[in-house]
């Protein structure tokens, strides 16, 4: 195609070019002070990753592993090594472009690339004069609502399309003529189209491949198919070993596996004709833009305009070949809707027998499958939309091109006639009549931290605002000092628990976290209310701030000496509640709390670990045995069973959760957990907390338990209390059966024992487990006292007269 039309081919280039520069103005003006994007998205982060490409490269650190986040550990650079094109050549300009003017070169890059793509595509598929017609293809593609929609958002790798029409270029090459190069360019096409972002295997390859390989049997080209077939597996092969390394973190990441969200980021039903609420044109005309688009225009945004749509539709209408391209769009924009049809934002719902159900559709059968559950914003199948839609417009510019309305002007005026409807589907699709932009700059007072050797890392308050985070690590490219926190891929690695407590400002664990400064954004905080606490709890701790201004404040830790034995703070979260513990120590604790429903379950978990459930019927208090087996950071979290349906009408369902209130931690013991003691058939006694003497009349005795394998009713713990001849006491506690207990959980209890009533002397405490009906002990297997009778005796306690 360069060889046969380079001026032509050229010409667009310059166009695109140029089209990329007036939809993003007044960027061209600001390109080293400002960054591309909205304030809701994800520019700083990606600045921040940027800078850490040429900063890694500088200082010879492996680019993907993230020493200066996480601070002392650390955590792996995921989506810098799954998603090379988000940041390529972004990082590349960086080397020599100051940070700003390398993020808005690549985007503006990104953006021609595409529309230049396109055109070779709409070439090569369209009628071989149909120069006008593969111009206007990839214009629309180019400036389709959803690649300017990413451009907000800061999603560059998901702006990066201009791989998806060289894969569908390649694919009808080799289904068409076969050959070993043209499979081997294909595959790789396949495999580069996941790179800017590997989710669109599912959003764009997986439709398209399947939609190419139907349309083949339909026409019963046994062949095409077959070869199409071959190149998703082998292409499918090459994606799977480059993503090999990172696919345990991915899996292993909680936000991306269970962030939800499909109702939001699925496109609206009137989204096909809503053009954007910020487009001067159709600001005043375009009423129900707002209802439609309001929350949701990073992921909505569909609008197929006046002109795109004309040309679509003639396509179709006069094109059979237009008819595959349509009919694969309209899968996509099917997919996009997402599990459920809304309408102005909401999911549209229907009165049926009393109750309230929504509409669903096809996505809805793939959701939760493996793999299909990490994509959860459906409105990206619009970036296939937008290829086959480009594509469909193409066919009908080029019945548009050959009317004879057309065919009989001068050349000068066809041209004249481009360039108009060229201008009117660039401002019918335009997003915002100038693009929005963040500011680049930052505190000198804060570059000149970068000088300073004696601050270790930084702690950046609030620390569970996802906005307020990624203005933190683009804070780093400034002060470059190490993180507590920062993430990857939206959840960071950092305990939560030791985040939360972090957030208390005490001296003395920020001392032992090494956070030797304090960085509170002060609007992110006014967002979330917490600004006046997170101010008021500075300046008792930490004093007055070295630095503020109005969006900073900057505090240094003062020097501290010792640390507290227990630090606590609760947080009530949608259906759990939260208690983060810090220990200096390992040993026991006791967690005293109120639980208050009707006739509701909770589950209990130390650090992810089950321990118990409870049903809770009505006020009830609870006190917990905690075992720390290792100093620093725990959560404590309760969590009701089942979860309240987050979509719910409340005149018809009342759904209670479990109100949590009084909540007090107790130290109850400092120094190492026992050894665990191992018993038949699973069961562990991993510690155990046995007073040398009673609290007044009573004798508390803690024990922790963890199981190997599933528990029933059939099995029972004793706790047997002997005097100093060796007999059992009359006041032993009652044997106990747990019920059904799933392998893997944990269970902690505490073992009440009446002292009053017994005798001055010594007693020995032995524990075990029998299994009913014939009552038989399991084995205790680990050479402690009291194993030859299958017991473990826990110790003595002595009553004085």
């Amino acid at each position: 195609m360069l060889r046969r039309a380079p001026r032509q081919f050229w010409l667009a280039v310059l166009a695109y070019a140029l089209v990329a520069l007036y939809l993003t103005s007044p960027i061209q003006q600001e390109m080293d002070s400002r960054f591309l994007g909205g304030d809701t998205g994800d520019a700083y982060e990606m600045a921040r990753h940027v800078w850490w490409y040429r900063t890694a490269l500088v200082r010879g650190e492996d680019v993907f592993q993230h020493t200066l986040l996480g601070y002392p550990e650390g955590f792996p650079a995921v989506q810098l090594w799954a998603h090379p094109l988000q940041y390529f050549p972004m990082w590349l300009f960086a080397l020599v472009l100051p940070l700003a003017s390398a993020y808005n070169l690549a985007l503006l890059l990104s953006f021609a690339l595409n529309g230049c793509a396109m055109f070779a595509l709409a070439r090569r598929r369209l009628p071989a004069s149909g120069h006008a017609a593969a111009f206007v293809a990839g214009l629309v593609f180019m400036v389709f609502p959803i690649m300017q929609a990413h451009l907000f958002e800061g999603h560059a790798g998901l702006v990066a399309q201009w791989s998806l029409p060289l894969f569908i270029f390649a694919l009808f090459e080799y289904a068409d003529k076969g050959g070993k190069r043209r499979f081997v360019a294909a595959a790789l096409c396949f495999a580069l189209a996941a790179l800017g972002n590997s989710l669109q295997l599912i959003y764009a390859l997986g439709p398209l491949c399947l939609m190419f390989f139907l349309a083949r049997l339909y026409r019963r080209d046994q062949v095409g198919a077959g070869r199409a077939l071959a190149v998703a597996i082998a292409g499918c092969a090459l994606l799977l070993l480059f993503l090999s390394p990172v696919i345990p973190d991915v899996l292993a990441n909680a936000e991306l596996r269970g962030a939800g969200g499909y109702l939001r980021y699925s496109i609206d039903l009137l989204g096909l004709v809503t053009p954007s609420f910020a487009n001067p044109f159709w600001r005043d005309i375009a009423t129900h833009a707002p209802d439609v688009l309001g929350t949701n225009l990073g992921e909505g945004a569909s609008y197929v305009g006046l002109i795109g749509f004309s040309l679509a539709f003639m396509g179709a209408l006069y094109r059979r070949a237009a008819r595959w391209w349509l009919l694969t769009a309209c899968l996509a924009w099917l997919l996009a809707l997402g599990p459920v049809l809304k309408i102005y934002d909401q999911a549209l719902t229907a009165n049926i027998a009393g109750y309230e159900a929504v509409l669903p559709l096809p996505y809805a059968l793939f959701i939760n499958l493996p793999v299909f559950e990490l994509a959860r914003t459906p409105g990206r199948f619009m970036f296939l939309f937008a290829a086959m839609f480009a594509m469909a417009a193409g066919y009908g510019m080029t019945v548009f091109w050959g009317s004879p309305v057309i065919r009989r002007r001068r050349r000068l005026t066809r041209l004249i006639i481009v360039g108009l409807l060229a201008f009117i589907i660039v401002e019918d699709y335009k997003l915002f009549a100038t693009f929005p932009s963040l500011p680049a700059d930052l505190p000198r007072e804060i570059r000149s931290l970068s000088r300073r050797r004696d601050i270790r890392a930084v702690y950046n308050a609030p620390y569970d605002h996802l906005l307020a985070a990624k203005e933190a690590m683009y804070l780093q490219t400034a002060h470059e000092k190490p993180l507590i926190a920062g993430h990857d891929a939206r959840a960071t690695s950092v305990d939560r628990a030791r985040l939360a407590l972090l957030s208390t400002f005490s001296p003395s664990l920020l001392a032992e976290a090494s956070a030797d400064l304090v960085i509170i954004n002060k609007a992110r905080a006014a967002e979330m209310g917490q600004l006046d606490l997170l101010q008021g709890r500075a300046r008792q701790a930490l004093g007055a701030p070295f630095y503020e201004d109005q969006r900073f404040l900057v505090y240094e830790t003062p020097i501290s000496r010792g640390l507290p034995a227990v630090v606590y703070s609760t947080a009530t979260e949608a259906e759990s509640h939260a208690t983060y513990i810090y220990k200096a120590q390992p040993g026991w604790l006791a967690l005293d709390a109120t639980l208050e429903a009707v006739d509701r379950r909770a589950h209990l978990w130390l650090n992810d670990t089950p321990l118990e459930t409870l049903v809770v019927q009505g006020k009830i208090p609870i006190s917990i045995p905690l075992p720390i087996a290792r100093r620093g950071y725990h959560t404590f979290r309760i969590e009701q069973d089942p979860p309240c349906p987050q979509q719910r009408d409340a005149a018809l369902l009342v759904c209670q959760t479990v109100a949590v209130a009084e909540v007090r931690v107790r130290s109850l013991s400092d120094g190492a957990i026992y050894d665990p003691i191992r018993i038949a058939d699973g069961i562990v006694l991993a510690g155990f907390l046995l007073p040398s003497q009673p609290e007044g009349d009573l004798l508390q005795i803690r024990l922790w338990w963890r199981f190997e394998a599933d528990r029933s009713a059939r099995d029972v713990r004793f706790v047997h209390v002997l005097d100093e001849r060796g007999q059992p006491v009359a006041q032993q506690p009652p044997d106990n059966s747990f019920g059904a207990i799933a392998a893997g959980s944990e269970l902690t209890e505490t073992v009440d024992l009446d002292a009053g009533a017994l005798e001055p002397g010594e007693y020995r405490v032995l524990t075990g487990w029998y299994a009913l009906p014939q009552a038989i002990r399991y084995d205790v297997l680990s050479s402690v006292d009291g194993a030859q009778d299958d017991t473990v005796v826990l110790g003595a306690f002595r009553l004085r007269a």
